[in-house]
């Protein structure tokens, strides 16, 4: 099977009478900040007959945006899918979209804005019952400690400025 690119009104598409997908109050909030910024990045999928098989929730908020007469680009098989083909494909397209790697997220990008793209605390591995049940901030006072061995002065210069810039009182040492 071939897909190809057309051009469809939001308002001409209809959305998958089974379609399972359903998103909390935050996600729509999230996903409507991430089109109002980005616009429509990901083309949405539709059958040959216009019923959305990827894509609904975005498509929605358009709609809700009063965007529902734009003309878009959406993907189209070259054959109408059955309806099996069909149901299988509104599951993939949602389900089989891979795992974060943990490490670089911390590593690379910061947890607030991770938050603020959408990314739950759950995530993290932070339970919030818990966390609050284990901070013990306000029980300990004195000052703290925390040494970072690098491996060059450039690397040194970038902690630095990120811990500062997060409000954290550093020193640069060179042992």
């Amino acid at each position: 099977m071939n897909w190809h690119t057309e051009q469809r009104k939001i308002s001409d598409l209809v959305p998958h009478p089974e379609n399972p997908r359903q998103m909390t109050e935050k996600q729509v909030k999230d996903l409507t900040a991430s089109l109002k910024k980005f616009n429509l990045a990901e083309i949405p999928a539709i059958n040959t007959d216009n019923t959305i098989l990827a894509g609904h929730q975005r498509l929605i908020i358009m709609s809700q945006l009063g965007r529902g007469e734009e003309v878009i680009d959406v993907r189209i098989p070259s054959r109408l899918l059955s309806d099996k083909e069909a149901k299988e494909y509104l599951i993939r397209s949602n389900k089989n979209t891979g795992e974060w790697d943990m490490d670089k997220l911390a590593n690379n990008f910061d947890v607030g804005e991770l938050k603020e793209w959408g990314f739950e605390d759950f995530e993290f591995g932070i339970n919030e019952k818990e966390s609050k049940k284990n901070d013990l901030s306000e029980k300990i006072t004195g000052s703290y400690e925390v040494v970072v061995e690098l491996d060059c002065e450039e690397d040194q210069q970038n902690v630095y400025e990120k811990l500062t810039k997060e409000g954290y009182k550093c020193r640069v040492l060179t042992l």
